[in-house]
């Protein structure tokens, strides 16, 4: 059995311990975190032990793994003691906030021999990997453009996220789902990355609610990624996506009944119901994306293989938002930095 410590009791935390829970050959031994009565209740809830001394877990040899799904600004102290500590480590998007940060974690995992993933889910929901499977199938042809839109309500339900140097903002915590699979999608870095980020609505906090990015790749494919939370909070969370190519066009919208169709040169098709957005308790846990997610991870270590985010992957899309960031700051073009 691989024994597994989930650091985080928050929404993230608790998505990620419900998946290690159905991890057939894995243990969860500890549930951590700094606010007792928090940790104690969601260690309750889900028969974990909680945990409130860190060294408690970094000392534990039958903790193999640790999986950080606390405030983003928390990432590179808990990532590094435990990459140290010789645990494997999973850590949620984005991985850190500068790329000292993000160095110094891969640094680690690499001195230690130990396997370093970025959660970015996008990658295992069951509707984006069909659309990467219709790319690299070559049903669109070469890829011209894409376009990716995400937005919801502002996550004011927890503070830290409305602080921009705890979070990064819309662009480095939101955006990076879309720039993550654009990258994916075509192959590397972009070249040139143009952005416009702002704050539209939330004047009362110093924060990017809104970013509106553009990459220009070196195939001559370009990205338009725009992300929102400056949404009403009725307004449902919504992940839209075009990609145009010589011989065809896919679409996405978790909104839609039929969320992916394909428009090729004789026929029309639609994706269901494999390819339907997850929902909590409705779909078989295979489809659940962070069950998908993590078990890729579990596979890359039982198996010493690279997993498809590690910690180089990760950087590619942290180092294009801090690009996008720099670009609006400039109100010009850059690229994208070492």
């Amino acid at each position: 059995m691989i024994g597994v410590a989930v650091l985080g009791y928050g929404f993230m935390g608790t998505t990620h311990l419900a998946a290690w829970k159905m991890m057939e050959g894995c243990s969860v031994l500890g549930l951590w975190g700094r606010n007792r009565a928090k940790l104690e209740e969601a260690a309750s809830r889900y028969g974990v032990e909680p945990i409130t001394e860190l060294d408690n877990i970094l000392k534990n040899d039958k903790i193999e793994v640790v999986d950080i799904c606390t405030p983003t600004y928390t990432h590179v102290e808990l990532a590094v003691r435990a990459l140290e500590a010789g645990k494997h480590v999973l850590v949620e998007k984005p991985m850190a906030l500068n790329l000292g940060e993000a160095d110094r974690m891969i640094r680690a995992a690499r001195k230690n021999g130990r396997k370093l993933m970025v959660a970015h889910v996008l990658r295992f929901f069951p509707e984006y990997m069909r659309v990467k499977e219709l790319v690299d199938g070559g049903h669109l042809g070469e890829i011209t453009s894409l376009r990716a839109w995400r937005g919801g309500p502002a996550p004011e339900w927890s503070p830290w996220f409305m602080d921009l140097e705890k979070s990064g903002g819309v662009a480095v915590d939101l955006a990076i789902h879309d720039v993550d699979y654009a990258i994916w999608v075509n192959g590397g870095l972009p070249s040139r990355v143009y952005a416009k980020i702002v704050n539209l609505v939330h004047k009362e906090y110093r924060v990017h609610d809104f970013a509106l990015i553009t990459l220009r790749f070196p195939t001559g494919s370009i990205a338009v990624i725009e992300a929102n939370w400056a949404l009403p909070k009725t307004y449902p969370f919504t992940m839209k996506l075009e990609i145009d190519g010589s011989k065809g066009v896919v679409q996405l919208d978790n909104q839609t009944p039929i969320p992916l169709k394909m428009w090729t040169g004789d026929k029309v098709e639609g994706f269901a119901p494999e390819t339907l957005p997850w929902k909590p308790g409705v779909h078989p846990f295979p489809l659940d994306p962070f069950y998908r997610e993590i078990r890729h991870f579990v596979e890359c270590i039982i198996q010493d293989r690279k997993p498809i985010t590690d910690g180089e992957e990760a950087r590619k899309s942290l180092a294009t938002c801090l690009a996008a960031v720099e670009s609006s700051e400039k109100g010009a073009p850059v690229t994208v930095g070492g």
